[in-house]
C-alpha cells in the first residue's frame, strides 16, 4: 500500500468532492487559468522592489536558470525569485510540513503527521535558530526570501493550481522557513529511531543472541570507504554486548534509503584530469526535489543541484573544484526511556519539570482546532504518540540536527573554494544532514571528507533506546570536525561511496549500524578497476549500469538445487542460469530471481523470528508520512546470503535447501497470481512502475493524468542505477537517482547532468517532465546550459535618479 502526501492530500480532495467539481465544469477559460496564465514570465524585463541592480535570469532550451548578478544580495535574491517561479507549490508544501499544518487544507487525514511534525517542534527550533543568525546570515537569507516573495508579488499572474484548487493564499517566505525545510531534509535521511525500537523488540522477544544472528551487520568482504580497493574483514556487530549492559536498568531481561558517488585521480583519467560522479536516490514525485541552477557572481559560477526553498548549490562545481554527497547513514538519533511523573521527569535522582507546549492545529472541516499537547524534557520531545508506541515507557527522541542551524557559510559561500581543501574547509560549516563529500578540483586531486554533525557517546550503547534517568548514556557534543573521516589522494587512484562503510574498527566514534551493504560500491570498484582509463562518457555509462551481483550469487545457488519442485520451478532455474545478470526493463529471470529474494526473505524471518507480527515489522518499512525509507531490505541482501551458506538449519527449524525451493515455489505462484501464467507479463519494467506522485494526483482520474508521471525502468535496490521498491508493494519502485552528474573540473564547460523529472513545478509547462525520457535513455545534459534561451531581467523598481 502507497502512502505519503499525494494519497493523503488526495483523500482530502476525493471525500470534498473539490477537484471533480472544478474540474467537472470543463470550460477552457478555467483550464487556462488554472494552467496555463500560473506560468512564468521567462523573458523581458520587470521592475521589482528590493533589488539594488539589475539581475539577469537566463533559462535555456531545459528550463535551466542562469542567475547573473553584480552583488551577493542580488544573486540571492535571484535564486529566490527563480525557486517561486518554479516551485512555488513544492515550497508552500514542504513550509506546511515543517510547521504541522497541512490539516488546515487536507483535513484529519493529515492530522497525525501535524501532530509528529509539531511534537519534533521544527518550526520552533527555526525560530529560535532565526533570531539567532550572524547578520551576514541573515541579511542573505533575507535577500532570498525578498526575491522569493517577489516572484509572487510583481507578476500579476494567478497562484499556481494547487492554490486555486485547494483555495489557499500565498504567506510571504521569512528565514525561518528556509531554516525548517533544512531540517525537514535531514530528518528525511535519519531513520535510526525505528531501527532503535525494532531492535530492543528483536531482544525482548528472541533474546540478544538470537537477535544478534537475525539483526544485519555490514558484511565482510564488501567495500571500506577509506580503504578503496580493499575489503572490511571485520565482525560488525556489537549488539549482544550493548544488551547486556542495558538488560538490568531499562528491564528488557523480563519483558516480552541511497545514492553513489566516486571520483578518479588524474592518472586513471582519460583526460589527464581527475573526474567526479555523483547521483542520489530519493523518493520520487512531481516535481522532483532538485532543480538544477546555475549562479554566476562576478567572474566566478556555481552549478548544479538546488533545493527550491533553500539558497545556494547542493551538489555541483564551481569554477574550480567539483563535489557531490551520499547519504552517510549516520546516527543522529536515539531514544531514551524515560521515568515521568505528572509532568515532570527524573534525572540523577532529582525531579524535573517538562517543559510543555500546548499546540492549537487547524483541522479543515471542524469547527474547533485539535489540541496538542507536547511535553519536552531534556532528551528531547516525548513521542510515544506519534510513532505509535506504547505509553509505559515514555520515549524522548535525541536528535542532533535541534542543536543546529541548518543553513550557514556553507551554502552561501559556495561559489568560493578555489581547491577541494577550501570545500573542506568550508563545509566545515555544513551541520545536517551527514553526508559522504567526494571532491575533485582543477589541480587534479581528489578527496572524501564525512561532513555534518555525528554526537558522541562516552558511554557507548548507539543502537537501542537507553534509560534517560541517569547520566551514563548522556551526549558529549559532536564529534570535532577534524577527526571525521578523511581521505586525499589515496594509492588506488579512486574514492568511492554508496552508503557503504566509511571506516574499520580502528575509527574511535560510532558513525552507525545501519549501513547499506555495500553491494553498489563493490560493483562501482569492478567498473573502475576493468579500465585502465575514464572519461566523462565511461562514468555516464557506469551510473547506468544494471548488473547486479546478489542475483549472480542466487542464480548460482538456485542451479544447483537439490530438488527445486516440479517442471515449472525447474524451467525458472533454467532462465536463471541463462540470464545475464541484468536487471534491464526486459528482463523475466531477474523478476523471477527478485520475487524469490524478496519471498525468500520473508519465509526466512516467519521461521527466525516465529511471531508473525514481529517478522512482519522486520521485514517492514518506515514511513514518515512524506518520505519511505526500507529499512532491512536494503541490508538483508548480503545478510540473508550469508545465513544461506552458513546454512544454520536450527535457526530455521528445517533444511535451508527446503525453504529456498518453498521460497522459489511461492515466489512463482505470486508472479503468477498477479501478472497471469505466461512468463512474457512478468517483464521488470512491467512489473516495476516507477510512479511519481503528486500531491494532488490522487485526488480524481483527471488530476492523476494532469499531475501524475510513471516509468518503467530495469534497477533495483543493488543495482548502480538504483530503483528500488518498497517490499510491502512488490514491486513498484519508491527510489531512484533523482540528479546525475559527471563532471571535469579541469574544463567545467564539459560537465553534464541529469534529473529524473523537469525543471518546472507548473504542470502545464513543457519543462515540467520533459528530462524523464533523457533520464530513461541515460541522455545529460550540458552544466553550462544550452540555447536557445529566454533572458528574463530584473530591475530595480525605482529609477537610477531617484536611488
Amino acid at each position: 500500500m502507497r502512502t505519503g502526501l499525494g494519497s493523503l492530500l488526495g483523500k482530502s480532495l476525493k471525500r470534498g468532492g473539490l477537484g471533480g467539481a472544478l474540474l467537472g465544469t470543463t470550460a477552457a477559460g478555467l483550464w487556462w487559468q488554472l494552467f496555463k496564465r500560473p506560468l512564468p514570465r521567462a523573458a523581458g524585463e520587470l521592475r521589482v522592489s528590493g533589488v539594488e541592480g539589475s539581475v539577469e535570469i537566463a533559462r535555456d532550451r531545459w528550463g535551466m536558470p542562469r542567475i547573473r548578478a553584480r552583488s551577493p544580495h542580488d544573486l540571492w535574491f535571484g535564486q529566490g525569485f527563480v525557486h517561486a517561479q518554479d516551485r512555488l507549490w513544492q515550497c508552500d508544501l514542504t513550509r506546511r510540513v515543517t510547521a504541522g499544518r497541512l490539516s488546515e487544507m487536507a483535513g484529519e487525514e493529515t492530522l497525525l503527521l501535524d501532530k509528529l511534525m509539531r511534537t519534533l517542534g521544527l518550526r520552533r527550533h527555526a525560530l529560535r535558530e532565526e533570531a539567532g543568525l550572524e547578520p551576514e546570515v541573515r541579511s542573505q537569507l533575507d535577500a532570498y526570501c525578498a526575491g522569493f516573495n517577489a516572484a509572487v508579488a510583481t507578476d500579476n499572474r494567478p497562484l499556481p493550481a494547487e492554490f486555486q484548487v485547494l483555495r489557499l493564499d500565498f504567506e510571504p517566505w521569512r528565514p525561518v522557513d528556509l531554516l525548517a525545510g533544512a531540517k525537514l531534509l535531514s530528518f528525511g535521511l535519519s531513520t535510526n529511531w525505528e531501527r532503535e525500537l525494532l531492535r530492543a523488540d528483536l531482544v525482548r522477544e528472541l533474546g540478544p543472541e538470537l537477535a544478534e544472528k537475525i539483526d544485519p551487520v555490514y558484511p565482510g568482504g564488501n567495500p571500506v570507504v577509506l580503504k578503496p580497493g580493499e575489503a572490511y574483514e571485520g565482525d560488525g556487530s556489537t549488539l549482544a554486548a550493548q544488551i547486556s549492559e542495558l538488560r538490568e536498568q531499562v528491564g528488557m531481561a523480563g519483558a516480552a534509503g541511497g545514492s553513489n558517488n566516486w571520483a578518479v585521480s588524474a592518472e586513471r583519467s582519460a583526460t589527464g584530469g581527475a573526474l567526479v560522479a555523483g547521483d542520489p536516490h530519493l523518493p520520487t514525485g512531481m516535481p522532483g526535489i532538485w532543480q538544477q541552477n546555475a549562479l554566476e557572481l562576478g567572474d566566478r559560477f556555481c552549478r548544479g543541484a538546488a533545493l527550491p526553498g533553500i539558497p545556494g548549490i547542493t551538489m555541483g562545481q564551481n569554477n574550480d573544484v567539483a563535489w557531490t554527497f551520499t547519504n552517510a547513514m549516520a546516527d543522529v538519533e536515539d531514544l531514551f526511556i524515560e521515568r515521568i511523573e505528572g509532568d515532570r521527569y527524573e534525572f540523577e535522582g532529582e525531579w524535573h519539570d517538562l517543559e510543555l507546549v500546548e499546540e492549537q492545529i487547524e483541522v479543515k472541516g471542524r469547527s474547533a482546532p485539535e489540541a496538542h499537547r507536547v511535553r519536552i524534557g531534556r532528551h528531547g520531545p516525548i513521542v510515544n504518540e506519534v510513532i505509535g508506541a506504547d505509553d509505559s515507557q515514555p520515549l524522548a527522541l535525541r536528535w542532533i540536527a535541534t542543536d543546529f542551524p541548518g543553513i550557514g557559510r556553507a551554502h552561501l559561500e559556495i561559489l568560493e573554494p578555489t581547491s577541494g581543501a577550501e570545500l573542506v574547509d568550508l563545509l566545515s560549516d555544513l551541520t545536517m544532514p551527514v553526508s559522504n563529500l567526494i571532491w575533485a578540483d582543477r589541480s587534479g586531486a581528489i578527496g572524501y571528507k564525512a561532513v555534518g554533525r555525528i554526537p558522541t557517546r562516552p558511554g557507548g550503547c548507539p543502537d537501542l533506546p537507553k534509560p534517560g534517568w541517569v547520566s551514563d548514556y548522556e551526549w558529549g557534543g559532536a564529534v570535532p570536525y577534524e577527526e571525521m573521516p578523511a581521505a586525499v589522494d589515496p594509492g588506488a587512484g579512486f574514492l568511492v561511496t554508496a552508503n557503504n562503510r566509511i571506516a574499520g574498527d580502528e575509527f574511535p566514534h560510532h558513525i552507525t549500524s545501519d549501513y547499506l551493504d555495500g553491494f553498489r560500491a563493490k560493483r562501482i570498484e569492478q567498473l573502475i578497476e576493468a579500465d585502465p582509463e575514464h572519461d566523462l562518457e565511461s562514468f555516464r555509462r557506469m551510473q547506468n549500469d544494471l548488473h547486479s551481483i546478489p542475483g549472480d550469487e542466487v542464480a548460482r545457488r538456485l542451479a544447483v538445487l537439490p530438488d527445486p519442485g516440479g517442471q515449472r520451478e525447474v524451467a525458472a532455474i533454467e532462465r536463471l542460469k541463462s540470464w545475464d545478470r541484468q536487471l534491464g526493463p526486459d528482463t523475466i529471470a531477474g523478476t523471477i530471481y527478485q520475487a524469490f529474494l524478496l519471498r525468500l526473505a520473508q519465509d526466512f524471518a516467519r521461521a527466525a523470528i516465529g511471531d508473525r507480527d514481529l517478522a512482519e515489522r522486520w521485514l517492514d518499512r518506515s514511513d514518515s508520512g512524506f518520505t519511505t525509507h526500507v529499512t532491512s531490505p536494503w541490508r538483508w541482501h548480503a545478510h540473508l546470503l550469508s545465513l544461506w551458506e552458513k546454512g544454520d538449519d536450527e535457526l530455521i527449524g528445517r533444511p535451508w535447501d527446503e525453504l529456498a525451493a518453498g521460497a522459489l515455489r511461492g515466489a512463482l505462484d505470486e508472479l503468477t497470481a498477479r501478472f497471469g501464467p505466461d512468463p512474457e507479463g512478468w517483464r521488470w519494467g512491467h512489473v516495476h512502475e516507477l510512479r511519481f506522485p503528486h500531491a494532488l494526483g490522487d485526488a480524481n482520474p483527471a488530476f492523476e493524468w494532469v499531475f501524475n508521471r510513471a516509468l518503467h525502468p530495469g534497477g533495483a535496490q543493488e543495482t548502480v542505477a538504483q530503483v528500488a521498491y518498497d517490499p510491502n508493494d512488490p514491486y513498484h519502485a519508491i527510489w531512484a537517482p533523482s540528479w546525475r552528474m559527471v563532471a571535469d573540473p579541469s574544463d567545467p564547460d564539459r560537465s553534464m547532468w541529469q534529473a529524473f523529472t523537469g525543471q518546472s513545478g507548473h504542470a502545464w509547462s513543457e519543462h515540467y517532465d520533459d528530462l524523464q525520457p533523457r533520464w530513461m535513455a541515460g541522455q545529460m545534459q550540458p552544466m553550462k546550459g544550452e540555447g536557445p534561451w529566454d533572458t528574463l531581467t530584473l530591475s530595480p523598481a525605482s529609477s537610477p535618479e531617484a536611488q
